[in-house]
């Protein structure tokens, strides 16, 4: 046997061994992984856009191999990191979802589409092809746009990649523990609210329609009351501005509230939830309404409807009439023309 075919032989007999080394360790992390990967790319380029004299690549073939090699073990380490995600923190449940949903990609084998009831775990990076409610494990509910890219990094904290995610946590559902969301821009932190972020080009948008959100940011922190709207940009230039909390700029995050018991429950409860889910504030016309919509049990469903269709539905079942100007609904007798009072 010659000298190359010795040479040869060990090349391969090391490759084996480092595939099979590759296979028992344990999984990378995603950091790792990025950095597997950059270096690789660095070396090929750098070898590929200047070609090298003969000698020079005669000595970069069994590195690149060696190369080959190891981003071969790491993305099998970083697929059995996939499979062992289950095993990670549970952030919430999949409610529901528009098709295709919400996919967790894979690299060596299908993406896999989550199903009704399915966890999102800490872990995998998750992609949201469809719009899709997700109910929070601590309490509260999580939204998100379609086109988005979420990982979940801990039960009550998500990192939001690129798209637009909507949380909403009534009012003492979670005690003390607070959920986050995490940008480039900073932590967002709820206060007992519903809160928008978006991050789309770089650019980090917050709106807070309830309550207020604690903003955590390398420069300090800061408190964002309802009904403000703030963006950060790539050079960390702040503005702030009003913004109102109903109107188009939440009909997708309406689109996806969850659906509202209302069989045998009093009228009183639906009309809070319909302000609340569309950021209107409920008036209502005098005492003898007041009476009627604490009085008036509903009974049937209004599930898969919108909050518009659902508010729709309802009243058309009683002798109450509904208006709704800008930012309010407001509620009266059929027989009253007169403006209610608050």
């Amino acid at each position: 046997m010659s000298q190359s075919d010795e040479n040869r032989q060990g090349e391969e007999g090391g490759a084996e061994r480092a595939l099979r080394e590759g296979l028992r360790t344990s999984a990378l992390s995603p950091e790792a992984m990025q950095r597997i990967r950059a270096a690789t790319q660095a070396e090929w380029r750098a070898n590929v856009q200047a070609p090298a004299p003969a000698r020079a690549r005669s000595r970069w073939l069994p590195a690149a191999a060696a190369a080959s090699v190891l981003m071969l073990a790491a993305a099998i380490g970083w697929n059995v990191f996939y499979a062992n995600a289950g095993s990670g923190a549970v952030l919430g449940t999949l409610a529901r979802s528009d098709s295709p949903g919400i996919v967790e990609p894979h690299y060596l084998r299908s993406d896999v589409s989550l199903a009704s009831g399915a966890p999102l775990r800490a872990g995998p990076a998750f992609e949201v092809r469809g719009d899709s409610l997700v109910t929070l494990a601590g309490g509260g509910n999580l939204r998100l746009a379609r086109g988005s890219s979420i990982e979940v990094i801990a039960a009550n904290a998500v990192k939001l990649g690129r798209g637009e995610l909507y949380v909403d946590i009534p009012p003492g559902s979670r005690g003390s523990d607070r959920f986050m969301v995490v940008t480039p821009a900073g932590e967002f932190r709820h206060v007992g609210t519903q809160f928008a972020v978006a991050l789309v080009n770089g650019v980090t948008r917050l709106r807070v329609r309830e309550g207020s959100v604690q903003w955590h940011a390398t420069d300090g922190d800061s408190t964002v009351d309802a009904g403000t709207e703030v963006t950060i940009d790539s050079h960390r230039t702040v503005t702030r501005q009003p913004i109102a909390t109903s109107g188009r700029e939440w009909v997708w995050a309406e689109s996806m509230a969850p659906d509202i018991e209302i069989e045998n429950r009093p009228l009183q409860e639906f009309l809070v939830w319909f302000s609340r889910e569309t950021g209107r504030k409920l008036v209502l016309a005098d005492d003898a309404v007041r009476h009627q919509t604490a009085t008036i049990r509903m009974h049937g469903n209004v599930h898969g409807l919108t909050a518009m269709e659902a508010l729709t539905a309802v009243m058309s079942a009683t002798t109450l009439r509904f208006e709704l100007p800008e930012g309010v609904i407001r509620v009266s007798s059929a027989r009253d023309s007169t403006t209610p009072s608050s």
